[in-house]
């Protein structure tokens, strides 16, 4: 499944624009305009909280979700808010197959994480990048899991292996955009498996997981609680974008 999506990553990369995906004004192989970048929903420009992003407006560095059920997971890389015109990329990408905006998004999270690993102290650079699991039969009707290309594409920009099949999502759960918090949770109980020849490759490890929006945080806490279950030292949340 690697091979195939460095080869979805290879026929995404010799594709090129020459408009802005967002304005459509005329551009030189570049695929957004410096204004439409400018427009983009940064949550740089927000206090968020220091573990799952949430916008929030308290003096405190944690939302009351991370305080009162603190996640298993340590810390979350996230650039953008999921809001206009950000959202449109991403939709057109996963549902529409529009491969060049999936280039777009990945150059994107990959130039952040870059910009955190040089900057950021606290920086704590991962042995292992792992990405959002999908069932088979979702990756087959898709033709391919977004989080697998956020993923090799942070993987080359940071020198880190990439793991895409360790965890396993056995049940095929209802969508989790058409569902609550409570429900996600549920949705969620059961649906990953790590095997006992994976979690070898698990244990003692720093762990970056990758997916591409962040809503509830339902999907990545289950995911975060699996790791370190399985032994794993530390887990980050890499997204590129937050529901606020």
């Amino acid at each position: 499944m690697e091979k195939v999506t460095q080869v979805l990553l290879n026929l995404i990369n010799r594709q090129f624009a020459c408009t802005c995906l967002l304005c459509e004004c005329t551009l030189q192989g570049e695929l957004l305009c410096s204004g439409c970048q400018l427009d983009l929903p940064y949550l740089y420009q927000q206090h968020t909280c220091n573990q799952c992003r949430l916008d929030i407006e308290s003096l405190s560095n944690y939302c009351g979700h991370c305080l009162h059920q603190p996640p298993a997971f340590a810390r979350s890389y996230i650039p953008y808010q999921y809001r206009y015109p950000l959202d449109n990329l991403i939709l057109n990408f996963k549902y529409n197959r529009h491969l060049t905006s999936g280039k777009l998004l990945a150059g994107l999270l990959a130039d952040y994480l870059r910009h955190c690993a040089q900057e950021d102290d606290s920086w704590q650079m991962p042995d292992l990048i792992i990405p959002a699991p999908m069932h088979w039969l979702r990756r087959w009707q898709r033709g391919f899991n977004q989080a697998d290309i956020l993923a090799f594409a942070a993987a080359r920009e940071l020198s880190i292996p990439v793991a895409s099949r360790l965890i396993q999502r056995r049940q095929k759960t209802p969508a989790q955009k058409e569902l609550t918090r409570d429900e996600r949770q549920k949705n969620l109980r059961n649906a990953f498996y790590i095997s006992p020849q994976n979690q070898r490759q698990i244990a003692g490890k720093r762990i970056a997981l990758v997916d591409d929006v962040v809503t509830t945080t339902a999907t990545v806490r289950e995911l975060s609680k699996l790791l370190m279950t399985t032994g794993a030292i530390e887990v980050q949340v890499w997204a590129l974008a937050r529901t606020m």
